[in-house]
């Protein structure tokens, strides 16, 4: 397999690293995440892409992200410890993307390949969430393989990918099926887009809140909030496995988030 004129994920490595961005590997490993690494319960092996969130890097990731997202964002979560070689590796990422697109599709698609063998191997299926710290527009993205131009998540048709995003437009069109069939995405509240939320909801997509520990609990063993069904978010990370219901997702807050005093975290 030859992607983007490299023969190799190595290949590209290097010509990343010569051209000054230094990036080992770019998904993380699925035990890396704990939340991610419950998606096993589902037989699904799960990679997910770690970039600097919101403009850490110097470049925009999160085009409609909130104050109260910015300051809640999930890059603080984990363990202290890291955070310094955590921040640097996710903004080298973040720069390479920008600055050697080709070099980095490239190194994301070997990955990709990668992972579903793996995930064959062991008699599971493969998934991959691209935007764990991000909201870029993956389903737009495209790469050349062995001289054939085909979108990211065309080239892998036996891959699921999915995400959450806060971009309206974005959970609108997976609301009404146009994006790519192996994409699943689900929207996110924020603290400021509450009639965004009614759109989605009202197209029959699903909404990501944020809940303080107590009212996650609560939400949890109701069942429902306002007459929507809710559904456990932190029970594991495979939001496919729901499919587009009209339904909550609730999350704990986690990280940075269980201070949020902007609204974004529902108390």
């Amino acid at each position: 397999m030859i992607v983007n004129g490299f023969k190799s994920k190595a290949a590209a490595i290097r010509y990343l690293k010569s051209k000054g961005h230094p990036v080992n590997a770019l998904l993380a490993a699925p035990e890396s995440n704990p939340k991610v690494a419950k998606n096993g319960k589902l037989d699904v092996l799960t990679a997910p892409l770690h970039l600097a969130p919101f403009d850490l890097s110097g470049f925009q990731v999160c085009p409609q992200a909130s104050a109260g997202c910015a300051a809640a964002c999930l890059h603080t979560a984990g363990n202290p410890a890291y955070m310094a070689q955590k921040d640097a590796s996710r903004k080298a990422k973040t720069v390479a993307y920008f600055k050697e697109r080709a070099a980095f599709m490239a190194v994301l698609a070997f990955e990709i390949h990668a992972l579903q063998r793996k995930a064959e191997a062991q008699g599971m299926k493969a998934g991959i969430r691209l935007n764990a710290t991000s909201d870029l527009p993956w389903e737009r993205r495209r790469v050349d393989i062995d001289g054939r131009a085909v979108g990211l998540m065309d080239a892998f048709p036996g891959v699921q990918f999915y995400d959450y995003t806060k971009v309206t437009k974005r959970a609108l069109i997976h609301a009404r099926g146009d994006l790519p069939f192996n994409y699943h995405l689900t929207f996110s509240k924020t603290e400021s887009n509450d009639a965004d939320v009614a759109r989605v909801l009202e197209a029959g997509g699903n909404v990501a809140v944020v809940y303080s520990a107590d009212l996650y609990k609560e939400a949890i063993y109701q069942g429902e909030v306002d007459g929507l069904n809710v559904i456990d978010g932190d029970a594991h990370d495979y939001r496919p496995a729901e499919g587009m219901q009209g339904a909550i997702i609730a999350l704990k807050a986690k990280g940075d988030a269980r201070n949020d005093t902007t609204g974004f975290v529902i108390r």
